[in-house]
């Protein structure tokens, strides 16, 4: 599989709703069947009395395309946004949804967004590239925050927002629709195996606790809509955890035996997992340096 440095070309990204149970969707790229990484994740649970979305984009198109994806299915109001963490692609969109919908954030989140939107729009743009709508988005803070967890009534479904600790944010969220046995997990799971886990803010050992309290919050019926990609299942959890298994123990060892840059390289190349299209860019260039700086 081609590797490469870009996660996904943002301006030619296209969503539909992928329905997972009555009155729950996915909304997904229209290529996420073709490719291990595909554009962010967004859904949306529609209730008697009102909708909540999940995820806004990373900008007023794709915005856009999430909410006439909901005006397909209901006329219902949009009550709830629901932000799983401060990332770009999972938040910027958020200015382009109605007045009078409430925006959701883990207190974490909303304190990020409201001190430095405008390093993480930079980041972003390196990332996703120029001219692609994200220069035109503008900071849309929280209404709502979450701390710990919180359960929202939309007539007939019932929503658990959870933080359940540190996986690539301080402020991750899980959102839980009950009935249906369906969790939203943002970037706390990338995509489905063959993708691993990205320590973009390093915490590699807090990261692997989280995992594992993931997986132990879900059983083997449980839908997953990952950060990106296709659904998941409990069992694919377990990939993640012993890549980070394997890195962190990797990285004590080459830290032990005082290895030099070279024979870290070597030493932690994880080879089983080169398979995934973003291997060389964020095991090489992210996920070791991170597990390296570990005091």
């Amino acid at each position: 599989m081609q590797q490469k440095n870009r996660p996904f070309e943002l301006a030619e990204v296209q969503m539909q709703s992928r329905k997972l149970a009555d009155g729950v969707y996915a909304v997904m790229a229209t290529d996420v069947d073709e490719t291990d990484h595909t554009a962010t994740n967004a859904g949306f649970i529609v209730g008697e009395s009102s909708v909540l979305v999940v995820e806004s984009l990373a900008n007023a198109r794709l915005a856009t395309q999430l909410i006439n994806e909901v005006r397909k299915v209901t006329p219902l109001p949009i009550r709830f946004l629901v932000n799983t963490s401060f990332h770009g692609d999972h938040c910027f969109g958020s200015y382009a949804f109605p007045a009078e919908t409430v925006v959701i954030h883990h207190q974490e989140t909303k304190r990020v967004i409201d001190e430095r939107f405008e390093q993480d729009r930079a980041f972003m743009i390196g990332l996703l590239g120029a001219n692609s709508g994200i220069e035109e988005t503008v900071a849309r803070s929280a209404d709502l925050t979450v701390s710990e967890s919180a359960s929202l009534d939309l007539g007939g479904k019932h929503v658990a927002i959870e933080h359940i600790g540190f996986a690539q944010t301080d402020g991750d969220l899980v959102i839980r629709v009950r009935e249906d046995n369906i969790v939203f997990v943002g970037n706390m799971l990338q995509a489905p195996p063959p993708a691993f886990p990205w320590l973009l803010e390093g915490r590699a050992d807090e990261a692997l606790t989280t995992y594992r309290r993931l997986h132990d919050s879900v059983d083997n019926h449980t839908v997953i809509v990952p950060g990106h990609g296709r659904t998941m299942r409990r069992s694919d959890i377990l990939h993640s955890i012993g890549y980070l298994e394997e890195l962190n123990g990797l990285a004590r060892d080459a830290r032990d035996k005082g290895m030099s840059a070279s024979q870290i390289q070597e030493a932690l190349a994880m080879k089983e997992y080169s398979s995934y299209s973003m291997y060389e860019f964020i095991h090489f260039q992210v996920n070791i340096p991170a597990v390296l700086s570990t005091e």
